[in-house]
């Protein structure tokens, strides 16, 4: 008798028998192992040129390496790296074609390793004959022409994109004014960077400066009331600390001629007068403004002994503080600078630019670069940025067809002129 189909004969599908499933595989994006905070605070701690290349990991990190809130975090944690050693923007003059070039000193990850100094590829046409540098500024770095502020570019170095700031219709009044002094700021608040241009009234002038500000909220650039009436002696402030610039500047008033310093206050809008040093450290035959620990510093120079000088720090409330005397700085000449963590830019007798250590008076590097020419440095401290400014473009490197058509046209003028 054949069996019959009963429930026991009847195989049941459970999940012993189903279909084996394929398991997903985990998200691309690390959150599935760790917080998304953790994930932005070790992020944010890295150098720029790795956040470059990990935007292409995910989207998700894409878009937190562009968010503000990660970029101020990052600039924070970077301009924190540089008291332990600070990298330095370095511009100069090539000695045979008198371009400008730009180049940045990278201290060694390690005490056993060695630094590097890379050119740059610079966003400001080699073919002008002038160019200063302003800031920097949050990693933001202003390029222009003296001596009335034109062609001003904006640069970020370690992103290597800029963009140039459309010229005002403002024009200095020959007989009234004697040159434009260009200043960076930041406004935290607003997260806007701020190019000011001011032209200056001659010494003795007691008419006020025109002062015009350029903003990247509005692209544009509007006047400013400027009620302190004071006359700058340079192109370029002499200092930026965490975004406000300072100037070295000269008013004449009731108590006669006198040097004062300026700061343009970024909430407000306005300049205002800081103190000086006491009478005995005016009269110092050198001074220099600097940026220590994120404070304003100073470094006075005694008119007997240029191998010593002071340090002086200012403190909103207590006004200025000497902290120490360096010296002596045997074998240099002439000191050029102060870095955020103390260290010493100096050159000798030769020329020859080092980076000194103040605490041991010792050399830690060789700045110089050798096809600059002699007497042509200008020393920054620089803290990279994931900053960047709309309308900023990729730098392009200028080919040996630019310096090829600035000859031909250094001829056409000098032709010319003739």
């Amino acid at each position: 008798m054949a069996p019959t189909k009963g429930k026991g004969n009847v195989k049941k599908k459970g999940k012993g028998s189903s279909k084996i499933t394929k398991s997903r595989a985990p998200e691309s994006t690390s959150d599935f192992y760790f917080p998304r905070e953790i994930i932005s605070n070790i992020l944010s701690r890295l150098p720029v040129k790795i956040l470059l290349r990990f935007r292409c990991v995910c989207k998700q990190w894409r878009n937190l390496i562009s968010k503000p809130n990660f970029i101020a975090a990052h600039f924070s944690h970077s301009s924190a790296l540089q008291r332990s050693g600070s990298s330095i923007l370095i511009g100069t003059r090539h000695y045979e074609s008198s371009h400008h070039v730009l180049s940045l000193y990278t201290p060694p990850p390690e005490p056993e390793s060695s630094s590097s100094i890379v050119e740059l590829d610079s966003p400001f046409p080699c073919f002008f004959p002038h160019m200063y540098i302003v800031g920097p500024c949050n990693g933001i770095v202003c390029l222009f022409q003296p001596p009335w502020g034109d062609l001003i570019t904006l640069w970020n170095p370690a992103m290597r994109q800029s963009r140039m700031v459309r010229l005002s219709e403002s024009e200095p009044v020959m007989g009234v004014h004697c040159w434009a002094s260009i200043g960076l700021a930041f406004d935290p608040q607003e997260n806007d960077f701020l190019v000011l241009r001011i032209f200056t009234a001659m010494p003795t002038s007691t008419v006020p400066n025109h002062v015009e500000m350029w903003s990247t909220k509005s692209f544009g650039w509007q006047k400013l009331k400027s009620e302190v009436v004071f006359h700058i002696p340079g192109h370029t402030s002499n200092v930026n600390v965490k975004g406000v610039p300072y100037w070295f500047a000269t008013v004449t008033d009731e108590f006669g001629w006198r040097p004062v310093l300026v700061r343009f206050d970024v909430g407000k809008k306005v300049f205002e007068k800081l103190p000086m040093l006491g009478t005995g450290e005016r009269n110092k035959k050198h001074q220099q403004l600097v940026v220590l620990d994120d404070f304003l510093g100073k470094l006075t120079f005694d008119e007997r002994d240029e191998s010593h000088f002071d340090v002086w720090v200012m403190d909103d409330e207590d006004g200025w503080t000497k902290k120490y005397k360096v010296g002596p700085l045997l074998g240099l000449e002439r000191t050029m600078g102060c870095l955020r963590n103390g260290d010493i830019v100096a050159k000798n007798k030769e020329e020859v630019v080092f980076l000194f250590d103040p605490v041991t008076c010792s050399v830690k590097a060789n700045l110089s670069i050798d096809s600059s020419k002699n007497g042509a440095y200008m020393i920054f401290d620089y803290s990279e940025s994931l900053m960047l400014i709309g309308g900023m473009l990729p730098v392009k490197k200028q080919n040996a067809r630019d310096k090829l058509a600035c000859k031909k046209l250094t001829r056409a003028c000098i032709d010319f002129m003739l």
